[in-house]
């Protein structure tokens, strides 16, 4: 196995195969879009009403098909990755992917209302370098918005009866849908309940990030085996990769936040510093760092209201860089995705699929953007 990375891109070389990821998620996107798509125009068919239809046009914006006018437009849509894991899931377990797609897009839905609604609990002003749904249409439009979404999820697991899926399945990806979104939920809640804390643990912050994050993206991989298999322990093994690759792509997001690069003078952004969050690098540092540096790290990060100014992040960095906090936090990524990747090989399946599904996978785990 060979692994080639650059700022843009990481292959995986299996045999004689390389495996681009950004090509592998290229291939699944429009499949998705184009479902989720279908099922929103559907609905402003049937309601046939045309002055609900901005309801579901700012749906369209949040997903990137719309800009900020409602018209049609060709942006950044993300990765929409979490549904390519499910389809590869069910792919490596049966061979196709139709049955699964349903299940796919409900997970892409989740995903995007439970961005909508955390923008308007975070006050965050821009997603995908675009204003935010409230910004725009004020918080109760919003919020409107992401409780429709969290409905058309549902109502795309139902479609599942199309493909001739059984109730008992359809029922089994509703009940992990929902336990999902209670574990985002919870999630949200201890990330803000940390915002005014100070004694949060690394264990604590693992917890809260399985939750936010990881859960979905082990519920994506789940879905797609539960709708594959009856194999209870196959099941297993893929939600429990998903979900450890899932803190590991958090971990990767928390050191962007800290490291990632300006264009113009090539020195750290630092935003997570800026807007003091308590990330697993800043909490190792806080753990690591000597009496007068966590002095500093306790005073600063207690301090109210006001973000930090650049010679607190600079004093930040440079107490980060002596504690050694991003490489700590590259050794902790990388062992969620080796034990993630250990729970792909104790399923005993080798299939293209599988081989991309670990493709995609270190690609999440290895990506500076």
């Amino acid at each position: 196995m060979v692994l080639t990375n650059d700022k843009t891109m990481l292959k995986l070389h299996t045999g004689a195969v390389f495996l681009d990821p950004e090509d592998i998620l290229n291939e699944h996107l429009d499949m998705v879009d184009n479902e989720i798509l279908n099922l929103i125009d559907n609905e402003i068919k049937n309601e046939n009403f045309e002055f609900t239809t901005p309801l579901y046009d700012m749906m369209k914006y949040h997903m990137g098909w719309l800009d900020k006018d409602l018209k049609d437009v060709n942006q950044y849509r993300g990765k929409r990755f979490r549904p390519t894991m499910c389809l590869l899931t069910y792919s490596a377990i049966s061979g196709v992917y139709k049955k699964a797609i349903p299940g796919a897009i409900a997970v892409e839905l989740i995903h995007n209302f439970s961005l909508i609604h955390d923008d308007i609990e975070d006050m965050d002003e821009e997603r995908r370098h675009k204003p935010t749904v409230w910004k725009l249409w004020g918080i109760p439009q919003a919020i409107n918005v992401g409780d429709g979404m969290h409905v058309l999820a549902n109502l795309a697991v139902l479609k599942l009866r199309e493909a001739n899926v059984t109730d008992s399945k359809i029922i089994d990806v509703l009940e992990i849908l929902n336990n999902v979104i209670i574990r985002l939920c919870e999630g949200q809640y201890l990330d803000m309940c940390f915002e005014d804390k100070m004694d949060i643990t690394i264990d604590m912050y693992v917890e809260m990030i399985k939750r936010k994050t990881a859960a979905l993206i082990g519920a994506s991989t789940k879905i797609g085996a539960t709708l594959a298999t009856d194999d209870e322990e196959v099941v297993e093994h893929f939600r429990n990769f998903g979900e450890k690759i899932g803190v590991a792509f958090q971990i990767v997001d928390d050191i962007i936040g800290i490291w990632e690069k300006t264009e113009q003078t090539g020195k750290p952004k630092a935003s997570d510093i800026r807007n003091k969050k308590k990330t697993l690098p800043i909490l190792y540092a806080f753990k690591k760092a000597s009496k007068s540096e966590r002095e500093f790290l306790t005073r600063t990060y207690e301090r109210e209201g006001k973000t930090l100014d650049d010679e607190e992040i600079n004093t930040v960095l440079e107490i980060l860089k002596r504690v050694r906090a991003k490489e700590y936090s590259k050794k902790i990524a990388r062992q969620y995705e080796e034990d993630a990747l250990s729970e792909l090989s104790r399923t005993g399946i080798e299939n293209e699929s599988m081989d991309k599904l670990k493709a995609l996978a270190k690609f999440l785990v290895r990506r500076n953007y």
